[in-house]
């Protein structure tokens, strides 16, 4: 079938606009924010207080590759409930290395899957809704809850898949692609699964509002 000329010569204009704008991309510098370290992360969150800093294998951190990391463990006021908050952090997506989905790596410890879905988060007082992935997991006698989220500059993604299609309109429009991959891990003991839920909600709640400072605008930047 014989192509209009004019159809032709839209395509072409829109394909060199595509190629001018991507070299452009590549050509300039990436907004890279300077957030405060990890090591600044607070210690107590609402009434959670940290007990104890979890090091990261080295051969873990080789494979993620991230800015910086955070691996420790919380627990609620008066002992009733412990959960586990890990954050990797990425200056830029524009890497060979990135964050894995939790449910990609779980399973490889040895974790099988009770119930997988998306589920709303609101902040008290605000009126914001952020998406999570709820996971429960069980391995052996052992049963926790799962909560974990992708946050960048523009709002929180559940999929991977989610954050991948977004990379490159936000390399483009923002010249920024940081992220985080924020996973909260919450055993399920004496309470049972009502009380796990429940305490990793609230302590979702308060981390989300945590990592806002790590995603600072480039006016704010502390570059």
């Amino acid at each position: 079938m014989r192509r209009h000329p004019l159809a032709l010569l839209g395509a072409g204009v829109f394909i060199l606009a595509a190629q001018a704008i991507l070299s452009q991309v590549v050509r300039r510098e990436p907004f890279l924010p300077s957030p405060p370290p990890f090591s600044e992360f607070p210690i107590r969150v609402g009434p959670w207080a940290q007990t104890q800093e979890i090091p990261l294998e080295p051969e873990v951190l080789e494979m993620l590759g991230p800015d910086d990391t955070l691996n420790r463990e919380y627990q609620l006021a008066g002992g009733l409930q412990r959960a586990s908050l890990f954050v990797a952090y990425y200056k830029t997506q524009l890497r060979g290395k990135n964050a894995h989905d939790p449910k990609v790596c779980l399973p490889g410890a040895g974790w099988n899957p009770r119930m997988s879905r998306v589920m709303d988060i609101a902040l008290p007082g605000s009126g914001h809704v952020f998406p999570v992935n709820y996971y429960r997991i069980a391995r052996e006698d052992s049963e926790a809850v799962v909560l974990y989220w992708f946050q960048t500059p523009d709002g929180v993604y559940t999929f991977e898949q989610q954050l991948k299609a977004h990379r490159m309109f936000d390399a483009i429009v923002h010249n920024r692609t940081d992220m985080a991959l924020v996973r909260i891990v919450a055993p399920v003991d004496q309470g049972g699964v009502g009380a796990a839920d429940a305490s990793a909600i609230q302590l979702a709640q308060l981390i989300y509002t945590q990592m806002l400072p790590y995603f600072p605008s480039k006016e704010n930047n502390g570059s």
